[in-house]
């Protein structure tokens, strides 16, 4: 019996860690930047911006900053630039970091990133949060999105932030213009660590990501696309950008 026990304790521990590892190790973009990349992008987008980190993800997707003017611009960014440009804007209080993009023809790119805490505390406070559909795709592959309640406790909300935060994110797909005002997006593949998630998700993950984005596209915005496309190590942009962006103040 005690022989039967020791296995089982044993399979627990190696599940355990084969988990863990399989969560917190996953597919990295290979691309390296430092400030020199983020200054020449951001003096390419002609943009007044008092604070980069004024203006991560969560600031733009709760809308919580003003535009003004509007600049024509014909500029390409390498995957450096970028990275760097991303990166640094979500430095402080922004839902992801370790931000890394490449672009690989055709449309066609690549990025890795890691989730914060940040990014938790957004979808708490917007009434969404990711919701494991049964304790097995819970350490596997399928998540959804899903309106909380109260009748999420405490202790799922935990477990799901053992699972989402600073844990590793990669993915590949298209990006193309679709008008002038709004982009489409496919992706082809998804993981969180080394786990592939579902088609489901990726599709919800999708429709997301194209909302958003087009959201801030808007015309009131300063932003209008002319040339968009995907290069080999570069992704070119022509149009208009904003003159100057405003954002929420960060308190470190």
């Amino acid at each position: 019996m005690k022989k039967v026990l020791l296995g089982v304790l044993l399979f627990i521990i190696i599940a355990g860690i084969g988990i863990y590892v399989t969560l917190n190790t996953g597919t990295k973009v290979d691309v390296t930047y430092n400030t020199t990349d983020f200054n020449s992008a951001l003096t390419k987008t002609s943009i007044v911006i008092d604070d980069i980190k004024e203006i991560n993800l969560i600031t733009l997707a709760q809308k919580d900053f003003v535009v003004s003017g509007t600049n024509t611009v014909d500029i390409s960014f390498s995957n450096e630039e970028m990275s760097a440009l991303i990166d640094m804007a979500n430095q402080s209080g922004g839902p992801i970091s370790d931000f890394k993009v490449a672009f690989l023809g055709n449309n066609e790119g690549e990025l890795s990133f890691k989730l914060t805490d940040q990014f938790l505390n957004f979808i708490k406070e917007e009434n969404m949060i990711y919701v494991p559909t049964s304790t097995f795709s819970a350490i596997s592959n399928s998540y959804l999105f899903a309106s909380t309640s109260n009748s999420i406790t405490d202790t799922v909300v935990n477990f799901i932030t053992n699972i989402a935060a600073n844990k590793p994110i990669y993915a590949k797909g298209t990006l193309t213009k679709t008008s002038e005002h709004s982009v489409t997006v496919h992706i082809s593949s998804l993981k969180v660590g080394q786990i592939p998630l579902s088609n489901e998700v990726i599709s919800k993950v999708e429709s997301e990501v194209v909302k958003f984005v087009n959201a801030l596209l808007s015309e009131s915005n300063g932003f209008s696309i002319e040339e968009l496309r995907i290069e080999n190590g570069a992704i070119y942009y022509k149009g208009t950008l904003p003159s100057e962006i405003k954002g929420k103040k960060i308190i470190d």
